[in-house]
């Protein structure tokens, strides 16, 4: 039992359900999303997906069994508890948002490093070299795999079209 509960008082289940609620409308937007791919890939996303959602199913049924027996109830209060964190998680939302709709003009490399050093600030990082080298190493990284090795479809920004004059 947690030690902010009292004896005989449910546990608030609701947060859990979030990331599943998330990733269940991920799987259902990848579905819709790979009907125009090759039968090889469509089995891959089907695979993929057909896994994701069944773990979903799993937790939702873990959590609505506890409800059922009394056990539990669906409360948020963890996902909003403590309020102090909470501006916090806020933040990385709005900065992921922001992530995401910047990278089609600063592209997959410079989009990364801006938010990964912003998310690291938002998160109480305050040394400059960390701030600078954490950020740059994982969009190295994310450059090298995705863009230099698998030539992924990430929008191509500054930084990659001029990587691309050199390699």
């Amino acid at each position: 039992m947690s030690p902010n509960r009292t004896p005989g008082s449910k546990a608030p289940l609701g947060a859990d359900l979030v990331i599943p609620a998330l990733a269940l409308a991920f799987a259902g937007y990848f579905f819709v999303s790979i009907s125009d791919l090759a039968w090889e890939a469509k089995a891959n996303g089907v695979l993929i997906g057909g896994v994701l959602a069944a773990l979903v199913a799993v937790q939702f049924l873990r959590v609505g069994l506890q409800v059922w027996v009394g056990a539990a109830n669906l409360g948020f209060e963890r996902l909003l508890l403590p309020h102090h964190a909470l501006a916090k998680r806020i933040g990385m939302v709005a900065l992921t948002a922001l992530f995401i709709f910047s990278m089609d003009w600063l592209g997959l490399t410079l989009a990364l490093f801006l938010a990964t050093a912003a998310a690291l600030y938002l998160m109480g990082v305050r040394k400059r070299r960390h701030l600078f080298w954490i950020p740059f190493w994982v969009a190295v990284f994310a450059y090298v795999m995705f863009i230099a090795v698998l030539d992924a479809e990430f929008p191509r920004g500054p930084v990659e079209l001029l990587l691309a004059r050199f390699f």
